[in-house]
């Protein structure tokens, strides 16, 4: 299992009591649109649902390829894959190789850690610091990397802490990789989640860039399993369309199919509500701890997440597991990295009135 283990999410979530109220999923309660839903149906019942080819349907590769236009990509730049978990595994096992260092971010999602691992790599960790509310640092950045290094990963906006690359990092990030053949992987499952301006991607400013994304958390679909990987390079996205084929054969028919709707008017406008629901949740959330608990958590520019600062009052594995015997899930920075130690990773995917309650809970635990 090369050292593989379930995550402490993963461990906290299973123990979770009836009635709790979930601060750590990180997965959209918004309903999927109905129109989708509408047209997945019509699919099932209407047409016939084959295979489609490895890399997915020709119209919605166009479509992904859009979504890039400095890229120009043709659609033989896009592999559609089963969730961008599947893009993402696939893009670490075709670019790295044994005793391969990946730089990740610290703290991050625990995924990284483990596809490193599975294509048997050494994950080296490059700090965003948690006193400065875990904005990048390009001089730690660049403290990591080695003639070893392979490729490093970047997410924005994040999980866990809902911090966004500014321009100024991802031309920092390019000039810093300029030359040294680094693959950089950019998980953009978030982008479409942002409350200020658009993100950029880190595509627009290096050329060895591998994008990983989906519509998974702008659209409510986690359980579609629509994700791509989407690269410039025909040599890299060509061995991700054949490990891909492998292991996977093709994404689920009628998903695709569906999704040929992820980019409509009434897609956008979705989106576009996804957006004020979360920022404004997320606002709430922020001043509810402040107010209620006189805790400081961090302000989300992106996603769904927050990061609580427990500091002041212990572990935050112990402080989650009395979260927990009170019917509230959180999960414990310290299982996204070193530098969360200390946080709590709070999600807002749920109703101003359930997370009033959550934090009143967490306060009622946290005061025995």
């Amino acid at each position: 299992m090369r050292g593989l283990q379930p995550t402490l999410i993963r461990q906290f979530f299973e123990r979770a009591l009836p009635d709790s109220i979930n601060f750590g999923l990180g997965e959209p309660d918004l309903p999927t649109p109905q129109f989708l839903r509408d047209e997945a149906a019509r699919i099932s019942r209407d047409e016939q649902n084959g295979y489609t080819s490895h890399p997915g349907i020709p119209a919605l590769r166009d479509l992904i390829a859009e979504q890039y236009p400095h890229l120009n990509l043709p659609r033989t730049g896009v592999v559609v894959t089963c969730g961008s978990q599947e893009a993402m595994t696939d893009a670490f096992m075709c670019v790295i190789d044994e005793g391969d260092e990946v730089l990740l971010p610290d703290p991050s999602f625990p995924a990284y850690d483990a596809c490193t691992r599975i294509a048997q790599g050494v994950p080296v960790y490059y700090r965003m610091p948690a006193d400065r509310e875990f904005e990048f640092d390009i001089e730690l950045f660049k403290s990591q990397i080695t003639d070893k290094t392979r490729a490093a990963v970047v997410i924005s906006p994040s999980n866990p802490t809902g911090k966004i690359l500014t321009e100024q990092n991802l031309r920092d990030i390019a000039a810093a990789l300029d030359g040294t053949g680094i693959w950089l992987i950019s998980d953009e499952i978030y982008s479409d989640l942002y409350f200020g301006e658009r993100p950029h991607s880190a595509s627009e400013y290096y050329d060895k860039t591998i994008i990983v994304s989906g519509l998974s958390k702008s659209l409510s679909m986690t359980g579609w399993r629509l994700g791509w990987a989407a690269c410039s390079d025909p040599q890299i996205i060509e061995a991700i369309q054949v490990l891909h084929g492998f292991t996977t054969v093709c994404t689920s028919t009628i998903t695709q199919k569906a999704s040929l709707l992820g980019w409509s008017p009434e897609a956008e406008a979705a989106k576009q509500n996804a957006r004020d629901v979360y920022k404004k949740r997320g606002e709430f959330l922020v001043d509810r701890f402040a107010t209620e608990m006189g805790l400081h958590a961090t302000s989300p520019e992106g996603a769904f997440y927050t990061m609580l600062d427990v500091r002041s009052l212990g572990d935050d594995i112990e402080i989650a597991e009395k979260c927990l015997q009170n019917r509230v899930v959180t999960v414990p920075g310290v299982a996204f990295g070193q530098e969360a130690k200390g946080f709590l990773r709070i999600s807002f995917c749920n109703t101003e009135e359930k997370m009033a309650e959550g934090v009143r809970r967490m306060k009622e635990a946290l005061s025995r």
